[in-house]
């Protein structure tokens, strides 16, 4: 990775699956666009005009990146608004009935679903094989009549692991004929879009959630695909079809639309790097004596994880001091999911069956689209010297 890319800060970074290092030109960009179209998207006069024009051109654009049409992207403040707004409107449209979603989902979904519980809404929880992947059999197993909503994440945000959506959408709308109403179903696809491959409408999801930041654009922006009409808790001045209320955010929606676009152009350039740094860091993590891949059955190139994002555990070394050893040396990787680096639970790895002293020496590697073989060669040698030195 090119040194500096982290402002002020030399080193490597290995943490894309928190967050992506911006998009420079685009953040410039977007900081102009803020000051020359500052209209309200909502007003009628002619400022507010040209904001809401080029607010719209945003949406065309990340649709076309969807692959879907643009009345079905919704604009969000990012990825955990967009899961709320879908899990929240089961408040909004009875009392009662059930969520089904799995063990490994990220806190945004899976804290979410537990305020579903004070309300009446029973949550039925749905754990992964070891390999730490969903099977749609299982799902289809947790749904009855009163199931209102299935969400299950597209890529685990811990492991990389790809969750069989089209499948289980199969499973789910096949298990709910002769429902009265089948439920809706939902992805967290915030590890997926510009990644992967990610296209909603042909995994005939029913709603997505997408994050720019993951992408290389702006924190506090993202988008919620849905494919029908949703009756929202929130309520406010009717933006996004009330979908989601507030004054639009012009700049976000731009830079978001921007970086999709990049990273869907250049996606498969980026798979075919990621997999090679992914073969090199499992190779790697495997002739450090002692040191695991989580799951151990990962191999490279496997269809069944992403390769942007690598489990590892060092037993007889926590996590997070390795982490900070080698943050010590310039170099950036997570214990987990950003957002819960001070919880000492470990769900994801609970739910696959690992075992505790291996949960707890675990870390994430996680690439981008300026990641080097450099980068990973780098943070192989620091791991295992510092393995040696600090295993207990």
């Amino acid at each position: 990775m090119a040194q500096g890319i982290i402002r002020g800060v030399d080193g490597i970074y290995l943490d894309w699956a928190a967050t992506a290092p911006p998009y420079p030109d685009l953040s410039r960009a977007a900081a102009e666009l803020a000051v020359d179209l500052f209209g309200n998207p909502s007003s009628a006069h002619a400022a507010g005009r040209a904001a809401k024009t080029a607010f719209e051109e945003a949406r065309k654009r990340l649709a076309k990146a969807l692959g879907c049409a643009p009345g079905h992207v919704k604009f969000t403040s990012g990825g955990s608004e967009a899961n709320a707004i879908v899990l929240l409107s089961l408040v909004y449209a009875a009392s009662g009935g059930s969520v089904v979603i799995s063990a490994i989902e990220h806190s945004a979904v899976y804290e979410q679903a537990m305020v579903l519980e004070r309300f009446g809404i029973r949550v039925r929880v749905v754990k992964p094989g070891p390999a730490g992947i969903v099977r749609p059999g299982d799902v289809a197993d947790a749904v009855d009549a009163d199931t209102r909503l299935v969400s299950i994440m597209a890529v685990n945000n811990e492991t990389g692991a790809i969750q069989p959506i089209g499948d289980i959408v199969s499973a789910v709308r096949d298990a709910s004929k002769g429902f009265r109403k089948a439920p809706l179903v939902h992805s967290d696809a915030v590890q997926a879009f510009g990644k992967i491959g990610f296209k909603p409408a042909e995994l005939c999801l029913d709603a997505a959630s997408m994050s720019a930041h993951k992408l290389g654009g702006p924190r506090g922006s993202g988008c919620l695909y849905l494919a029908r009409g949703l009756d929202v808790l929130v309520r406010g001045g009717g933006q996004e079809d009330g979908i989601r209320p507030g004054t639009h955010n012009l700049a976000g929606a731009w830079a978001f639309s921007q970086a999709a676009e990049r990273a869907c152009a250049d996606l498969p350039a980026s798979l075919e790097n990621a997999r090679s740094l992914e073969a090199r860091l499992l190779d790697g993590l495997r002739s450090i004596p002692g040191a695991r891949v989580l799951p151990d059955g990962r191999v490279p190139a496997s269809t069944d994880y992403s390769p942007y994002i690598v489990g590892a555990a060092f037993p007889g070394l926590g996590g997070e001091t390795l982490a900070r050893v080698l943050d010590d040396q310039g170099i950036y990787v997570s214990t987990g999911a950003a957002c819960s680096h001070a919880k000492k639970e470990r769900r994801v790895m609970d739910a696959m069956g690992v075992d505790r002293d291996l949960s707890f020496s675990a870390v994430r590697i996680s690439t981008g689209r300026d990641s080097t073989a450099a980068d990973i060669d780098r943070f192989l040698e620091a791991a295992e010297s510092a393995y040696r030195r600090y295993k207990t």
